[in-house]
C-alpha cells in the first residue's frame, strides 16, 4: 500500500530498537490458554488466527511517503563555479547558543490531537520576552535546531513522579530529558554521476530514482542521511554548484522486526496446523514469545487505523502523514529518506558530503511546562483543568476534561475539544465555559470567542459586531462592565489598555476604575515593536491629538512634553532611548536622546541615530551628514549635556 501526498515540509520519525525478554509472563499465558485447549478446538482456533496473521502481513507492505514537489525555478547556465563544500563552524559560539537552548528550553502538553499525551519542546533562546525575534541569534543555531535529539526519561508534577502510562490523565509540570547535539567537524566525500543507479557508500546502498536535467531524486537510506551535511554537483563544463532547493521526507514503512515477528508466528501456527500429534503439536507452541504478540497486537491496532483512515475526507495531506506517523510509531520505521535535489544548470555529477567526525553537546535539564506561545496560560497552577484523550469502542478517540488528580470532570464525549483557558473551551467552534462545580459545560453562544481574564471573575470575550471583531469585559459572563467597542485590551503590571476601534485608547486601573487620559489618545509600551535580549522598564509611548510622542510611566506620569515625532528603544543599549523632533522647515527630523526619566540627555542636533549597533558593535550615529562609530559612552561624554 503506497499512499503519495504533497509535502511542504519534512517530519521525522525516531525509531528505537531494542531486545525484548523471549518469554514475558503475557507471553506465558498466551500459550497456557492455547495448551489448555483440546486439539481440534485448537486447530480450530489457530486457522481462524493464521487467517489473521495473512491479513496483518498483507498490510505489513504498506509504504507511505509525502512527494516532494519542488516547483522548478528558471534554469540558468553556472558559469563561475562556487567553493567546495567545507566546514567553518565557530564551534564555542554554537556551544554556548547551546546552552542557551537548553536554558530556554520549555515544553507544552498537547492534547488536542490524536495521541494520549505528547509533548512539544520549544526554546526561547532565539526571543524576546514577548516573543519578538532576536535574528542573530536565530540565523546562526537554527540550522542546529533540527538536528537537536530531546529524550524524555521520567515525568513530574509537584516533584512527585507519574508513570508514563499515566500521562494522558495526569498534569506533568516537568520533564527530566537529556539533550544532545552533534556538531560535525570532519567529513568524507562521494561522487555519482547521473547514469548511476544505485551505489554503496559506508556499506549502505544509495537508490539514484532518477536524475533529469537539473533536478535529481535520491532514495538514502536513514542512517546515512543522518550524517549528510551537504550537496553540490557539476554541470558539463565541470562548473561546481551549490544546491538552488531542496528537499526531503521519511519513507514510512513497516518496522523489519515487526514483519518477521508476524512471519514467525505464521510459521509456528503453520507447524502446529500439519502437525497430526497433538503432543509435538503444543509442544511448537512454547516458541511464541512476546515479539510475537507484540508485533500481532500492534499491527491489528495499526490495521485497523488504516482501514478507517478513508472516512475522514477532511483531513489535508499533511495531517494525514503525520498522524500516520504517530497512530503507527509501534510499527512504522523511516527506513530511507526520499530526497530531491535542484541545481541551477544540467546535472552532470553529484557530491554528497558526509560527515564522520563530530562534537557531541551534551546537557541535562529539568524542563518546566510553559505555554509561553500565548499571553494566557491554559493552567491554574493550583487547580489545572485537563484535556484528555480516550478511545471509545466504535466511536474513535474522543475528548474529555480532567483535573490533576485524573479525576474526571467531563466524560471523553466530544471529537472536538479546543482549550482556551482554565476554564473555556471551544467545542465545535462555540465557546463553552465549564463548571467544574457542577461537572458540566455551559454554552455561551452570545459570544464568539474567549481572549483573556483581566481579574477574576472579569473576562474578555469576542463578538463579532457588524463586520468586524470586537471586544468587551464581562463580569461572570452575563454582565457587561465595558461594551464591545474595543479592537484590544493589553494588561500590564498596574494598567490595562483598552483600545477603541475610533483609534482612541483608554486607560484602567486593574479594578477596571477609568483614569484620566491626560491628553493621551493612543498609548503603547516602549518595547512593543522590538525585539532585543534587553529587559525594558515599564514605560510607554504616548501620543496626543496632535500626534506628538511623550514618555510616560505606568503611573500614568507624562515625564516629557508631547513634542517628539518618535521614541524608539535601542536594541542594545538600556536606559536611553531615540527621539526625533521636526527640523524648522518640517521636512526632516534631528534627533537625540532621552533617558528613562525622560531627561534629554544630548541635543537635538543630530541627522540620524542608529537604534541598532554596526557590524563591529559601535555606537551608530550621523551628524552634519557624515556618519561616525564609537563607544556609547563615549559619545556621552563628548556630546552629553
Amino acid at each position: 500500500m503506497k499512499i503519495n501526498l504533497l509535502l511542504f515540509f519534512a517530519f521525522f520519525l525516531c525509531a528505537c530498537n531494542g531486545q525484548k525478554v523471549p518469554q514475558s509472563e503475557s507471553a506465558k499465558k498466551f500459550v497456557a490458554k492455547l495448551h489448555a485447549m483440546n486439539f481440534d478446538e485448537l486447530k480450530h482456533q489457530l486457522k481462524a488466527d493464521t487467517a489473521e496473521l495473512n491479513q496483518l502481513i498483507k498490510t505489513a507492505t504498506f509504504e507511505t511517503q509525502l512527494t516532494s514537489h519542488i516547483s522548478p525555478g528558471q534554469k540558468s547556465k553556472a558559469e563561475k563555479p562556487v567553493a567546495e563544500f567545507s566546514i567553518n563552524t565557530d564551534t564555542e559560539k554554537v556551544a554556548q547558543l547551546f546552552n542557551d537552548y537548553c536554558k530556554q528550553l520549555f515544553f507544552n502538553q498537547d492534547f488536542s490531537d490524536d495521541a494520549q499525551a505528547e509533548f512539544e519542546f520549544e526554546s526561547r533562546y532565539n526571543l524576546t520576552e514577548d516573543n519578538h525575534l532576536l535574528e542573530q541569534k536565530d540565523s546562526l543555531f537554527k540550522p542546529y535546531t533540527s538536528t537537536i535529539a530531546i529524550g524524555e526519561k521520567a515525568y513530574y508534577f509537584n516533584g512527585k513522579s507519574i508513570p508514563k502510562k499515566q500521562i494522558g490523565l495526569k498534569r506533568v509540570d516537568s520533564i527530566e530529558t537529556d539533550i544532545s547535539l552533534k556538531i560535525p567537524l570532519e567529513f568524507e566525500k562521494f561522487k555519482f554521476s547521473k547514469s548511476d543507479k544505485n551505489f554503496v557508500f559506508q556499506d549502505e546502498n544509495i537508490i539514484v530514482e532518477r536524475v533529469k536535467s537539473n533536478v535529481a531524486e535520491l532514495k538514502i537510506p536513514s542512517i546515512l542521511y543522518s550524517n549528510i551535511i551537504g550537496y553540490q554537483a557539476f554541470n558539463a563544463q565541470n562548473i561546481r554548484m551549490n544546491t538552488s532547493a531542496f528537499s526531503s521526507n521519511p519513507i514510512l514503512e513497516i518496522k523489519a522486526e515487526v514483519k518477521n515477528g508476524l512471519n514467525d508466528l505464521l510459521d509456528i501456527f503453520t507447524k502446529v496446523l500439519k502437525e497430526g500429534n497433538e503432543r509435538k503439536a503444543k509442544e511448537v507452541l512454547n516458541n511464541i514469545n512476546q515479539n510475537h504478540l507484540d508485533a500481532r497486537t500492534d499491527m491489528i491496532e495499526f490495521k485497523s487505523f488504516i482501514t478507517n483512515l478513508s472516512q475522514n475526507k477532511a483531513m489535508g495531506d499533511i495531517d494525514l502523514y503525520k498522524k500516520i506517523a504517530r497512530i503507527g510509531r509501534k510499527v512504522i520505521e523511516p527506513a530511507y529518506q526520499f530526497v530531491i535535489l535542484e541545481f541551477p544548470d544540467d546535472i552532470k555529477t553529484i557530491e554528497i558530503f558526509v560527515a564522520t567526525k563530530y562534537r557531541d553537546l551534551k546537557n541535562k535539564k529539568m524542563v518546566i511546562f510553559n505555554n509561553h506561545r500565548r499571553d494566557t496560560k491554559f493552567f491554574d497552577t493550583a487547580n489545572p483543568n485537563i484535556v484528555y484523550t480516550a478511545f471509545i469502542a466504535g466511536e474513535g478517540r474522543k475528548y474529555g476534561i480532567s483535573n490533576r488528580n485524573g479525576d474526571k470532570i467531563i466524560e471523553a464525549r466530544y471529537e472536538q475539544l479546543q482549550q482556551l483557558s482554565n476554564t473555556y473551551f471551544l467545542i465545535d467552534e462555540k465557546l463553552f465555559w465549564l463548571n467544574v462545580n457542577d461537572k458540566k459545560m455551559v454554552s455561551l453562544p452570545q459570544f464568539q470567542g474567549f481572549d483573556q481574564t483581566l481579574k477574576p471573575g472579569y473576562d474578555v470575550f469576542e463578538k463579532t459586531i457588524g463586520d468586524r471583531t470586537a471586544y468587551g469585559v464581562v463580569l461572570n459572563r452575563e454582565k457587561v462592565i465595558l461594551p464591545f467597542e474595543y479592537s484590544r485590551f493589553d494588561k500590564h503590571d498596574r494598567l490595562i489598555i483598552a483600545h477603541k476601534h475610533t483609534g482612541e485608547d483608554e486607560l484602567y486601573n486593574l479594578n477596571l476604575k477609568k483614569l484620566p487620559n491626560k491628553g493621551i489618545k493612543q498609548i503603547t509600551a516602549i518595547d512593543e515593536f522590538i525585539a532585543s535580549d534587553l529587559k525594558y522598564p515599564k514605560l510607554f509611548v504616548a501620543e496626543d491629538g496632535n500626534n506628538k510622542k511623550a514618555l510616560v510611566n505606568e503611573d500614568i506620569q507624562i515625564l516629557t512634553p508631547f513634542k517628539y515625532e518618535f521614541i524608539d528603544p535601542f536594541f542594545e543599549i538600556s536606559g536611553y532611548y531615540v527621539a526625533g523632533i521636526r527640523t524648522a522647515d518640517g521636512s526632516n527630523y534631528l534627533y537625540g536622546i532621552i533617558d528613562n526619566n525622560g531627561k534629554e540627555v544630548v541635543p537635538f542636533i543630530f541627522c540620524n541615530i542608529d537604534d541598532e549597533p554596526d557590524k563591529n558593535g559601535k555606537f551608530r550615529f550621523c551628524l552634519k551628514d557624515k556618519y561616525q562609530s564609537m563607544d556609547f559612552k563615549l559619545f556621552l561624554k563628548n556630546y552629553g549635556y
